[in-house]
């Protein structure tokens, strides 16, 4: 345990550093996913890959489930109060041990009992898969905890270890000739946990633990629940589609489909970067100063997307058929489709962080409630008639009405004027001679 007044002082980084270095990361840890992907589709074929596919985004949607969002409080009440730290680490600790046992329960039974006709898994892979979820929900909390201290090194080191740690079993288990659907579910169990560690050790070292009181106890699930219901729908918006898809449409439309997602997350992982390093800074800022600041990240990150998006929709041919395989054809439309939602995405991630950070978390929920409503229409009228394609476009339409909404909703709330979002020069030059600065 760490006496609160022996905590080391935050050592806030320059923000343009911190942004590239969390993207960076991001990056890697993205590109690690993607081998990871192209190593399972190559030697599991889209059908295996689908299967994979199904029990990770189950397991990892039950886990968010349960975390019923607490993390948003601790990164909150860290960076405002850091005398309460070593109690976080503590309440991160018992919420994960029971939430997450809780969330693993819930999850095997809907294993058991729910049928998904169209998939076909054992019952031992659903059990290696919903042992990932408390070690998920372990592993989310001590990420934000290290994010509120302005320990972005360790934090990126944590983020980029779980696929890291996959990629290497997996690339064991294949060249040994052992891949299987269970061997692959079972290594992206592994990575998690060795992330978790990762964090929790750094954690205990830096801050310690305590017992939490009851008082901020009911004070972190307070707030947690409050923003939870937007964290549920926007990955109800983000998730979903891999469940109906992999329950109505089948393992291989899945296994494409996971194609399309696995390239479209390293285009929204840019605006989740920035948002992350830029909420310890908007926690702290005004109301005024936040939609400033805001703005200003949005603009340039818009910039910087046009170009990765324009990129993604050009080279798809070779982001799907020439690394994955002629088997995964189709997802070359999808990809084109999806990627145009990664500017919704971009403004969700953005203002949604920016409302939570000014704790109006209910703000950021109506956000999400807005495109998960018409995420839903459009999942039920467009997956089973035109499959994984339909399960893009409805997508791409839901985060652009869920990024246009959080816009709204930050410009009347924190001030923030539309003319401010439009890209400038001083923007860009302050980008470049970083970047320059770095390549001298």
């Amino acid at each position: 345990m760490t006496e609160a007044a022996t905590l080391p002082q935050d050592r806030r980084p320059p923000m343009v550093r911190a942004a590239i270095q969390t993207y960076g990361s991001y990056v890697l840890a993205s590109a690690g996913g993607l081998a990871n992907v192209v190593l399972t589709a190559r030697l599991l074929g889209a059908s295996g890959r689908g299967e994979v596919a199904f029990l990770t985004t189950v397991a990892g949607l039950v886990a968010f489930l349960a975390s019923l969002s607490a993390y948003e409080a601790m990164i909150n009440i860290s960076g405002t109060l850091p005398g309460e730290r070593p109690a976080l680490a503590g309440a991160g600790v018992v919420l994960a041990g029971v939430l997450g046992t809780a969330g693993a329960t819930a999850a095997w039974l809907f294993f058991r009992f729910v049928p998904a006709p169209a998939i076909q898994f054992s019952h031992l892979d659903a059990v290696i898969a919903v042992s990932a979820i408390p070690i998920s929900i372990l592993q989310t909390y001590f990420l934000y905890l290290a994010r509120a201290s302005y320990n972005l090194a360790m934090a990126s080191l944590g983020w980029i270890s779980a696929p890291l740690a996959t990629l290497a079993l997996n690339a064991g288990f294949a060249a040994a000739g052992g891949l299987t659907i269970r061997v692959a579910v079972m290594n992206w169990v592994i990575g998690l946990a060795v992330s978790a560690a990762l964090l929790v050790a750094h954690v205990c070292r830096s801050s310690g633990f305590a017992l939490p009181s009851r008082p901020l106890l009911r004070q972190i699930l307070g707030f947690g629940l409050r923003s939870h219901l937007g964290g549920v729908m926007v990955s109800g918006t983000y998730r979903l589609d891999h469940w109906i898809l992999g329950a109505f449409g089948g393992a291989r439309e899945l296994g494409t489909y996971s194609v399309t997602v696995a390239w479209f997350d390293a285009i929204a992982h840019l605006s989740r970067a920035v948002s992350v390093t830029f909420r310890p800074d908007l926690l702290r800022a005004s109301a005024e100063d936040a939609g400033r600041q805001s703005a200003r990240i949005f603009r340039v990150c818009a910039v910087l997307v046009l170009i990765i998006v324009g990129g993604t929709v050009l080279a798809a041919p070779l982001l799907c058929v020439t690394i994955f395989g002629p088997e995964f054809a189709d997802s070359v439309l999808d990809l084109r489709i999806l990627a145009v939602g990664a500017f919704g995405m971009l403004a969700l991630n953005i203002f949604g962080t920016a409302l939570v950070a000014q704790q109006r978390p209910i703000l950021e929920s109506i956000a999400h409630g807005v495109g998960f409503a018409v995420a839903i229409g459009l999942y039920v009228t467009l997956i089973p008639p035109f499959g994984a394609t339909g399960a893009a476009l409805a997508s791409a339409v839901s985060y652009l009405i869920c990024g246009l909404v959080a816009l709204i909703l930050v410009q009347r709330t924190l001030g923030l004027q539309p003319g401010s979002l439009l890209p400038r020069s001083s923007d860009l030059a302050q980008l470049a001679g970083f970047l320059q600065r770095r390549k001298g």
